[in-house]
């Protein structure tokens, strides 16, 4: 779809939306980020996707990637509370081969893989270069990450530990992690923000959600226009 109607289209599904909604919007979009990302490989509990997902909504992390080598994927809808749809799912479909094609598609976007461990011989998370992007890769609570992903990610790291217990549920983990890396890419010049494009794109699919009958609307300015 050119810019130009995608900026029509914003405009005309604007005039639906509150005036506080609108503002919110803005807000939100001004401190999205794609320059860190998330990899779900291969979870199986519903809940503690869904949780990752809630942490990356509130830290401003507009993408997730999702892998399905053993398992298939879930939401827990009682624990997302829909901040699926507020976010960038990128689904790979369930076969041998789904963290590969995953790695391979973050690859050829410039990300830096860093893999997540309880393993207290990696790097701190506090260690982490910031210069290029990064996506986390987060395993299962039980088996950590697959074979394949910590043989092909360039980087481990642990988030620090003081007590008896091994690690942290994932969901914490991610959120410690998102934590301590949105506020560092903030501070540093990073050129962290969404371009002009991607926020467009982003609010064109948000006002959808929000406005009824919004493929209507849309439908009849086309058909209108069209001439």
């Amino acid at each position: 779809m050119k810019i130009e109607l995608k900026n029509s289209l914003v405009q005309l599904l604007e005039e639906y939306v509150t005036p506080n909604k609108i503002e919110l919007i803005d807000k939100v979009l001004a401190e999205r980020t794609r320059y860190l990302t998330v990899v779900m490989e291969d979870f199986y509990h519903s809940q503690n996707a869904s949780a990752v997902m809630r942490t990356c909504d509130c830290f401003g992390v507009q993408d997730v990637y999702i892998t399905q080598r053993l398992h298939d994927y879930n939401l827990n809808p009682n624990v997302v509370r829909g901040a699926s749809k507020w976010l960038s799912l990128n689904m790979f479909e369930r076969e041998e081969q789904s963290t590969e094609k995953c790695f391979n598609s973050l690859k050829s976007k410039n990300y830096r893989l860093v893999g997540t461990t309880p393993d207290r011989n990696s790097a701190s998370i506090k260690e982490l270069n910031i210069n290029q992007p990064i996506a986390f890769v987060f395993g299962t609570e039980k088996q950590g990450m697959s074979n394949y992903a910590k043989e092909h990610v360039d980087e481990l790291v642990h988030v620090p530990m003081y007590g008896f217990t091994e690690s942290f549920n994932v969901s914490v983990s991610a959120a410690l992690i998102l934590n301590e890396l949105v506020d560092r890419i903030k501070r540093e010049s990073v050129d962290w923000a969404l371009s002009a494009e991607e926020k467009l794109d982003l609010k064109f699919e948000w006002y959808q959600h929000i406005v009824k009958r919004s493929d209507l609307h849309i439908k009849n300015y086309i058909a209108e226009h069209s001439h």
